[in-house]
């Protein structure tokens, strides 16, 4: 049922949701501006404006974190160690095209959010295909076998190996420059030799790569630019 409460100059519209087996009141800020009350059965109209016009402070705070939540588009995105304009189209099928000089989001709704969400499923499909390489140059020189290779959003770490040889990398990789996913690769790799930092462990990593330490301070010092949105987080590996 759609109900309208006046609230000063205000006519706010929510609806009211009457169950017969429910026993209490659920009121929601959802997404849009919508507003709903779920409510017992029989339970006094009048009461549910009431109710409605009492938390609409409340509910307009709610509002506000949404809108502040939802993902913004960037107009410009690090991508393998350079920044590239994003331009988004509409268009009937989603996709992301990136050309050396731009990134393009093609996609039907045209909202920055879906675009944003696009944008990054394309990004974490680009690392896991680079990683994938990285791993087929550099696994033979180990010669460990490792287990499954896992893309995620780790909030400290860049990379990981697992006891049980698993691998896992922070998708954001893609948009460090190409020598920083390759590091980093070449790293949790000498774990399958060295399951820790020993001195051991950093010279099989330096003979397979001399100047990592100019990318392992390069991704301390510029690990939180990249991201999507601002404020990301840097990592270790």
């Amino acid at each position: 049922m759609i109900r309208l409460v006046t609230v000063g100059r205000r006519r706010v519209e929510y609806t009211l949701v009457q169950a017969k087996n429910r026993t209490t009141l659920l009121l929601q800020a959802l997404p849009e501006g919508k507003i709903r009350l779920y409510a017992p059965k029989g339970y006094s109209l009048r009461e549910a404006d009431r109710l409605v016009a009492e938390k609409l402070p409340e509910i307009d705070r709610a509002h506000r974190s949404m809108a502040s939540a939802r993902p913004a588009l960037p107009g410009t995105l690090p991508y393998e160690g350079r920044m590239l304009p994003v331009e988004v189209k509409k268009a009937p099928k989603t996709q992301v095209l990136a050309d050396g000089n731009k990134i393009t989001v093609l996609l039907p709704s045209g909202r920055a959010e879906d675009a944003a969400a696009a944008l990054k499923a394309w990004l974490v499909k680009r690392a896991l295909e680079k990683i994938r390489c990285e791993l087929d140059v550099w696994a033979p020189t180990v010669g460990k076998s490792y287990g499954r290779v896992t893309i995620r959003e780790q909030r400290t770490r860049w990379g990981s190996c697992s006891a049980k040889h698993n691998l896992n990398f922070n998708w954001k990789l893609i948009m460090a420059p190409p020598e920083c996913l390759k590091y980093v690769v070449i790293h949790e790799l000498c774990h399958l030799l060295y399951f820790n930092h020993s001195a051991l462990f950093w010279a099989e990593v330096g003979r397979r790569m001399p100047d990592y330490g100019i990318w392992r301070r390069w991704l301390k010092k510029h690990g939180s630019e990249l991201t999507l949105s601002p404020g990301g987080a840097s990592g270790g590996a």
